[in-house]
C-alpha cells in the first residue's frame, strides 16, 4: 500500500495544479498514518520485549545464587515497561482525527520530548541504579574487600570513574538504538511537516 502511494505522491507533485488539489492533502494524512503506526508497531514490540527480559535476568541471577540481583534488576525493568507504557499512551492520546500537520507537529514535538526525558534518565538515572547492582553482585568478594580497604579518596575516584562510564555507554546506546529503530521514520514525518509548510505556501 506504501508503494503505491509513493508513486501517487511523486506524481502529485509534477505541477503546482496537483499540489494544491485535495487528493495530495489526503495523501499526506494516509502517508502519515502510515509512518505514525510503524513507530507505534515498533515502540510497543520494544516496550513488550523488558517483559521476557526481566523473567531471563530473574531466572538467570537466582540460578547464579545472587537471587536478591535478579529480583533488583527484573524490577527495574518491569518499572521501565510501566514508564514506557505510560509515555506511549500519552503520545497515542494525541487526536489523530484533527488538522494532519498539527497532529504532526504535536507528535513530533512529543517524541523528540521523550527522548530528552530517557537522555536525561539514563545519563542521572543508570549509574545510581546500576552501582548497587555491582555491589550486590560482588558482595562478599575479594575484589569488594579490597575496595573496602582502600583509601576514600581512590573509592570515590572509582565511582565516579563507573558512574561517567556507565552515564556515557547508556546515553550513547539509547541514541543509537533510537537512530537505528526510529531514525528513519522521524525523519519521514519531519520531511512531511516541512512538504506540507511547502504546499501551505503555494495554497496562499
Amino acid at each position: 500500500m506504501e508503494r503505491s502511494i509513493e508513486n501517487i505522491w511523486k506524481e502529485g507533485f509534477e505541477s503546482d495544479k496537483s499540489l494544491k488539489s485535495p487528493l495530495v492533502k489526503d495523501l499526506y494524512t494516509k502517508k502519515s498514518k502510515l509512518i505514525i503506526d510503524k513507530i507505534k508497531s515498533a515502540s510497543k514490540w520494544d516496550n513488550l520485549s523488558l517483559i521476557p527480559m526481566a523473567l531471563v535476568l530473574f531466572g538467570l541471577f537466582v540460578f547464579l545464587g545472587k537471587m536478591l540481583l535478579g529480583f533488583y534488576l527484573g524490577a527495574l525493568l518491569i518499572l521501565l515497561f510501566f514508564l514506557n507504557k505510560k509515555m506511549l499512551k500519552k503520545v497515542d492520546g494525541f487526536n489523530s482525527s484533527a488538522n494532519t500537520y498539527l497532529y504532526l507537529i504535536n507528535y513530533d514535538t512529543q517524541l523528540k520530548a521523550i527522548q530528552r526525558f530517557y537522555t536525561k534518565l539514563l545519563a542521572i538515572g543508570l549509574p545510581i541504579l546500576i552501582i548497587p547492582a555491582y555491589w550486590l553482585y560482588f558482595q562478599g568478594t575479594p575484589l569488594i574487600s579490597g575496595f573496602m580497604g582502600a583509601d576514600m579518596s581512590f573509592q570515590i575516584l572509582i565511582v565516579v570513574a563507573i558512574a561517567l562510564l556507565l552515564s556515557g555507554l547508556g546515553v550513547l546506546s539509547y541514541k543509537l538504538s533510537t537512530h537505528v529503530v526510529y531514525g528513519k521514520l522521524i525523519k519521514r514525518i519531519e520531511a512531511i511537516i516541512h512538504d506540507m509548510e511547502e504546499l501551505e505556501k503555494l495554497d496562499i
